[in-house]
């Protein structure tokens, strides 16, 4: 069933409408254009017209921003995708019941319910307050790849702390603007009350939503952090022994960051890993298949993406440095791993097993729990 939208978003639709040509270059790896529409000018035009819109088609949208990156016009459909969900949620009283809505809305109660969140351990009363902010899929892999990762940052940079904690983000992209605010409050209470000046985050998604949402605190790049002060001694060197090639995936949040690319490529060569590009990468990399919650929303639409971007290599094994795109690559169909594997899982190395296994919700859950319990251990 189509739903209305208000004024203001219709008028922001109108003028990307206008500025499109029809070129359809946008299309050819857009995870969505494709199933909905023969253009997106099309397409905007109905929308346009009809002043409704099926809900599904705001909620398949990425928010990857690959449609911006190649339009000559620089058309943002994810501006218009994200604020019609904001719109509809807007209107209607909450997400449609047509929207698989009851996935996200059970994650991030969890995610910011005290059985699975911190405030900030591990400061020590000095000027630079610093904390490293892992973010919900990382610390769900592994707490122990979280915690030593923490305690590296801690002989390598002055007075950081840890917080296990949710950005947000899941509320954010579904458009529950409302519900993001009381969720982000509580973040920004937890930086206020320890009077944080810089957040490191290892999460390419909380990087953003954390640099928009808190501009009184520095957001740096947990990957931009140890290009600066290097790789664990022990590490420097350790791929050359590595029977195999690596194909590297960007996530899209990070599409805009060179800084970051360069970071994580540097990391790569003092590990001596061998790494191969995709053919789109960088700026020019394409949705993992997870992006702007499509995995819940569409699964169908998103598992087709995830097997479209593994089959972009011929390589058997895909890095990445954010945890939501090593699962999508897995998800794909491809042995996919994470950069900190290589920096701090010791085990990875023994079994020669270069590559993430498969975990379940409840073990996932289970281990958000564990990286609690063991922060909460921490003294100063």
């Amino acid at each position: 069933m189509n739903v209305k939208f208000d004024k203001e978003t219709k008028k922001a639709l109108k003028a990307e409408k206008d500025k499109c040509t029809g070129c359809r270059i946008c299309m050819k790896n857009c995870p969505m254009l494709e199933q909905y529409c023969i253009s997106p000018k099309q397409l905007l035009s109905k929308i346009d017209e009809d002043s409704m819109v099926d809900p599904i088609i705001p909620f398949s949208c990425a928010s990857c921003g690959y449609c911006t990156q190649v339009c000559p016009e620089e058309v943002n459909l994810n501006k218009v995708f994200l604020k019609l969900r904001m719109s509809i949620v807007e209107m209607n009283d909450g997400i449609p019941q047509s929207i698989n809505n009851k996935a996200v809305k059970f994650h991030q109660k969890s995610s910011f319910s005290k059985l699975f969140t911190t405030k900030i351990m591990g400061l020590q009363d000095n000027q630079a307050r610093r904390v490293f902010f892992p973010g919900c899929s990382l610390t769900a892999y592994s707490p122990k790849l979280v915690m030593r990762t923490y305690n590296y940052l801690r002989k390598k940079v002055p007075n950081v702390g840890i917080m296990v904690n949710c950005c947000g983000k899941p509320t954010y992209s579904m458009g529950d603007m409302n519900t993001f605010k009381k969720y982000y409050s509580t973040v920004q209470k937890t930086f206020n009350t320890s009077f944080i000046e810089e957040v490191i985050v290892a999460c390419q998604n909380c990087y953003h939503t954390i640099s928009e949402n808190s501009p009184n605190q520095k957001v740096i790049s947990l990957w931009e952090m140890i290009a600066e002060v290097g790789i664990p001694d022990d590490k420097v060197g350790k791929g050359c022994s590595i029977d195999a090639v690596f194909a590297i995936h960007d996530p899209c949040p990070t599409r805009k960051n060179s800084e970051i690319h360069d970071s994580v490529r540097k990391i790569t060569q003092k590990l001596d890993l061998n790494i191969k590009e995709m053919e789109f990468s960088r700026e020019s990399t394409l949705c993992c298949g997870s992006g702007g919650m499509i995995g819940v929303t569409n699964k169908e639409l998103a598992l087709k993406q995830m097997k479209k971007r593994v089959n972009q290599t011929d390589e058997a094994y895909i890095l990445s440095y954010c945890q939501e795109c090593v699962e999508s690559m897995k998800q794909g169909g491809k042995k996919s791993v994470h950069l900190l594997d290589f920096l701090f899982n010791d085990d990875m190395y023994f079994t020669k097993k270069f590559f993430q296994k498969n975990i379940n919700t409840y073990k996932k859950w289970s281990n958000r729990y564990i990286a609690k319990v063991k922060v909460e251990k921490i003294k100063t």
